[in-house]
């Protein structure tokens, strides 16, 4: 058995779900109970319906069978990438190589790989098996938040990512998660930082999940995360540098001397899409249809990039819209 996303699913015709949005890169997730227990996944200690959640999206199991007979078709249903999730196994990678052996041997899409690794061989070792790219996720930036929600060192696994990614170049990936009591100042310093070491950052936005114990903390606003979007796209397209940041107390409150040249620069709606590997997209997985989104998962229309700008500009108390 293998589990696979929602809408992947219903791009396959593996089930009879209707969807609004399919994803562009197949999603597949690994193993059933993690030896992880972050407070806000259910795949540690979750149950029942929060146990099949990763994110706001749910992944049923499939038989393998079902998976071989769709995937070789991936590419004519819109799929660029496929993208192996997993939870930290017992058994280390050996699971993981052995399934990889299996995707590779049914589809030539390159394949992005999220798992736990514990040292620089374990990233080797993958990368010969045939994984294009490997996300370690760091997800909580500030160092205190993140031993007590995920437990262990912030800084013993940015330090891995960083030495994967000097053995690596241009092949490592890692997600962060906005809204788990950092500063956007953290946030950003360490975008920068990444993103300077050749990594590939994808931003989420905090989802509280039921059944989890930060079910009740809210999701960060989406001025905040609009300012650390903006922030991230400016970085990474190399149209500024950390240093010409304005902070106070933590918060974002200049671009400094772009401010008045947001519209121009961010007019086509890119620094609001979602972030991440080549050709992921991520429907809903941060939000439910309908509502306004964190990462929009196909271009922004008209009005979406207005709004976009004109929450982020007023919430940097810009005059001029």
């Amino acid at each position: 058995m293998i589990r696979v996303s929602a809408g992947t699913a219903a791009c396959f015709g593996l089930s009879n779900n209707r969807m609004d949005a399919y994803p562009t890169t197949a999603y597949l997730l690994s193993g059933n109970r993690c030896l992880m227990n972050c407070a806000f996944c259910p795949q540690g200690s979750g149950d029942g319906e929060s146990f099949k959640k990763l994110g706001r999206i749910t992944w049923p199991a499939y038989p393998w069978s079902a998976v071989e007979e769709v995937l070789p078709a991936a590419e004519q249903k819109g799929i660029k990438r496929i993208c192996l999730q997993s939870v930290r196994h017992r058994e280390g990678i050996k699971p993981l190589l052995e399934l990889i052996g299996r995707l590779k041997g049914l589809s030539t899409l390159p394949l992005s790989l999220s798992a736990w690794i514990s040292r620089e061989e374990e990233g080797s070792a993958l990368f010969d098996a045939g994984v294009d790219r490997i996300s370690i996720s760091i997800d909580v930036v500030n160092e205190e938040a993140h031993r007590e929600i995920k437990g262990g060192s912030l800084q013993n696994r940015l330090n891995l990512l960083l030495r994967c990614a000097e053995k690596n170049p241009g092949r490592m990936s890692t997600h962060l998660i906005c809204g788990l009591g950092e500063s956007e100042h953290e946030m950003l310093a360490l975008i920068d930082k990444l993103l300077q070491a050749g990594i590939t950052v994808a931003l989420f936005a905090f989802t509280p999940l039921k059944g989890t114990p930060m079910e009740n903390q809210t999701p960060p606003e989406k001025t905040s995360y609009r300012r650390i979007q903006t922030g991230h796209y400016l970085l990474q397209e190399n149209l500024s540098s950390f240093t010409s940041f304005k902070f106070s107390d933590g918060r974002l409150v200049s671009f400094g001397d772009l401010d008045e040249e947001l519209t121009s620069l961010l007019g086509d709606g890119d620094a609001f899409r979602t972030s991440g590997c080549p050709g992921c997209n991520r429907p809903y997985y941060n939000e439910r249809p309908g509502q306004t989104l964190y990462n929009y998962h196909r271009p922004l229309k008209k009005e979406e990039k207005e709004k976009a700008l004109r929450d982020l500009r007023a919430s940097l108390s810009l005059e001029r819209i």
